[in-house]
């Protein structure tokens, strides 16, 4: 992580910090949704946040700012009506995927803030709070998410309908902008045999001193555990139920008698630890500690050779398809073979791609790039110029536009009708 990236939202985390102690605003209870209560400070930090994603200085701006607290206030009541809904639904979610990508925020938190510490400061709670917020964040998209997929699904539009779309919203329906038409390979960065065993050797060496007694688990797991979500509590993970953690981790948790500790076990975060506390039945407790598996100059080099040489083969006139299904690590890489379509720049979510997308002819393959993904290789196919949208030329695109209008005015619809089953007091 670059050193402007982390000076960047410390300032940002700072200026929280220093405009809300500005407001002097005193924490009280902002809405009641059933027997839940929102906050004010909760209110407040996520309209920041909501801020600050949008690119809006508020400093100062109390006007401005109590708009996005209307915003945040609004979506925070919605996630608990949606929560609620989903317990009469007897909706279930991964919590396994619940606890990866709250585990992968975090992670991204500190390692942007420059520590644990850095940003309990930040954001003025202690590490275990801040988790707890994501986790009721995250699950709660989740859950929203698969409310909305069980929703739509039933919802279809007819070729009448979309025609009538058209011409109700003809004069207001934008131009499509200058697009671009790519294909991508993408490689991930792996660890080599030798970073893995640098990983393995030093939880290792760990295990030899907690087991000469020179050092207790929880004192080891506070000082060289890199799982930010346990490291401050001695590692300690509390009682869970059977497939909360990743299979590998569970297997070996559940294998251990009470206070064994065991080998180090590797899973997609890296090398653990793992002391068994106590089993009851289903459930156990335990604590651990995390070494993740970094990679080295030497792996990124690998990877980077790799893609050149893949690279190569394509100029050379190797079919582009045939290379991505055979070495492309992107997931959907077999039903697109590398395609990923037309966009617009401003359309894409990678940021990397648009930078690396104007600068090449139709035709082009980049040179190897980095992103937050892995590394790539990307072809510009074509340049499309801006157009008017019309109907028959462009119908696929209409189609999409009446579909999510209706989808929009039915979950408006829906939403509304759950304010009226559900207690909600909004005191803000």
């Amino acid at each position: 992580m670059s050193r402007s990236i982390k000076s960047t939202l410390a300032l940002c985390l700072l200026s929280l910090t220093l405009f809300l102690s500005a407001q002097q605003i005193v924490d009280g209870i902002a809405a009641i949704v059933g027997e839940d209560i929102i906050l004010f400070s909760e209110v407040n930090q996520y309209a920041f946040e909501m801020a600050q994603q949008s690119g809006v200085d508020i400093s100062g701006d109390s006007r401005q700012f109590a708009r996005f607290q209307e915003s945040a206030l609004r979506d925070m009541v919605n996630a608990k009506i949606l929560l609620l809904q989903a317990a009469a639904d007897s909706i279930e979610i991964n919590e396994r995927n619940v606890e990866s990508t709250v585990n992968a925020q975090l992670e991204q938190y500190i390692g942007l803030a420059g520590s644990p510490e850095m940003l309990e400061m930040y954001f003025d709670s202690p590490l275990k709070k801040i988790r707890e917020m994501l986790y009721e964040r995250i699950k709660s998209a989740m859950i929203s998410q698969q409310l909305q997929q069980e929703k739509f699904s039933k919802i279809k539009i007819s070729r009448p309908e979309v025609v009538a779309f058209f011409e109700e919203y003809r004069d207001s329906i934008p131009e499509l902008p200058e697009r671009v038409d790519i294909d991508h390979i993408l490689l991930k960065e792996k660890p080599s045999p030798a970073s893995k065993e640098r990983s393995y050797e030093k939880l290792m060496d760990i295990r030899g001193k907690i087991l000469a007694g020179n050092i207790r688990f929880e004192d080891a797991a506070l000082e060289y555990s890199q799982d930010p979500g346990s490291a401050a509590d001695g590692g300690d993970l509390g009682f869970v139920s059977k497939g909360t953690f990743v299979p590998e981790f569970e297997k070996a948790a559940f294998a251990l008698t009470p206070n064994e500790i065991s080998l180090p076990v590797e899973t997609q975060f890296g090398y653990h630890l793992i002391q068994l506390i106590e089993k009851r039945g289903e459930l156990i407790h335990t604590r651990h500690i995390l070494i993740p598996i970094e990679s080295s100059d030497e792996d990124r080099k690998y990877v980077i050779n790799m893609l050149s040489t893949i690279r190569d083969s394509i100029l050379q006139g190797v079919d582009f398809a045939y290379l991505a299904r055979k070495y492309s690590e992107d997931p959907d890489v077999e039903a697109n073979a590398g395609r990923l379509g037309e966009f617009s720049l401003e359309a894409l979510q990678i940021p990397e791609f648009a930078e690396v997308a104007v600068t090449l002819q139709e035709g082009g393959v980049s040179e190897p790039f980095q992103s937050g993904y892995g590394f790539h290789i990307l072809r510009l196919n074509k340049h499309l110029p801006s157009e008017i949208i019309r109907l028959e030329k462009h119908y696929p695109i209409l189609e999409n536009m009446a579909l999510n209008e209706k989808r929009s005015s039915f979950w408006n619809a829906w939403m509304e009708k759950l304010y009226g089953k559900y207690y909600v007091e909004i005191k803000l």
